[in-house]
């Protein structure tokens, strides 16, 4: 199969990119992808998905992201195309070649994608989520951090839809790299739900921005 790519549209430091039937969400942190009318176009292909997602639809994506949307692309098409996401070159990738990469400590599966990294002076699994403008950690990896800010996120799991947390700030190290990073804490029951995952937190921006990074063949490449 021929790659697809498309040009990278940034909302709110939430990934877009405009296809035939309109204007998509990228969200890895999703297993599940929909669209307004039923139907996703990569290049050539065509997926079938339903309407909306447990309550979340178009109109709810376009309200969070100041951007009329059409559906949103998840995990479940992802594994089936592979990923290349290229922030600084402002490209997204469907069917990307991993020639010449390196696979890093990772997995996909029970509906998420996950890869190793250093927070903080640990070593950690954390979830690797394109549509996490923030990026969240286990409070255990921010002991005796003061925090630096806080911030406003949402989460249609969470009541009211809209939740704030302490903003730390640590060193980090992805692929090799060293840089700062800051993260939060997400509220009680998402972060069982991820300690349940075997995941120590969640992780978008922080490493997108800086790393062209390829999820394809189960795992994750740069």
């Amino acid at each position: 199969m021929n790659s697809t790519a498309y040009e990278i549209l940034l909302r709110r430091d939430h990934i877009l990119f405009n296809t035939d039937g309109g204007v998509i969400l990228v969200d890895t942190g999703s297993p599940l992808s929909f669209q307004e009318n039923g139907c996703i176009r990569l290049g050539e292909e065509e997926f079938q998905v339903p309407t909306s997602l447990m309550g979340v639809d178009s109109s709810y994506i376009a309200d969070k992201v100041g951007e009329r949307v059409s559906g949103l692309l998840g995990l479940d098409i992802i594994v089936r195309t592979g990923m290349k996401v290229d922030i600084p070159g402002g490209k997204l990738t469907f069917h990307p070649s991993t020639e010449g990469m390196k696979c890093l400590p990772s997995r996909i599966g029970m509906g998420i994608v996950s890869v190793e990294m250093a927070m903080a002076g640990k070593q950690a699994s954390v979830i690797l989520d394109t549509g996490a403008p923030i990026s969240y950690v286990s409070p255990s990896l921010t002991d005796g951090l003061e925090p630096v800010g806080h911030v406003t996120d949402f989460n249609p799991q969470v009541p009211g839809d809209t939740f704030e947390t302490p903003v730390f700030e640590f060193p980090a190290t992805f692929a090799g790299k060293e840089f700062s990073m800051r993260a939060g804490h997400l509220p009680g029951s998402l972060q069982l739900m991820i300690s349940l995952l075997g995941v120590k937190g969640v992780v978008g921006m922080e490493i997108l921005k800086r790393f062209p990074v390829t999820i394809a063949h189960g795992g994750v490449w740069v």
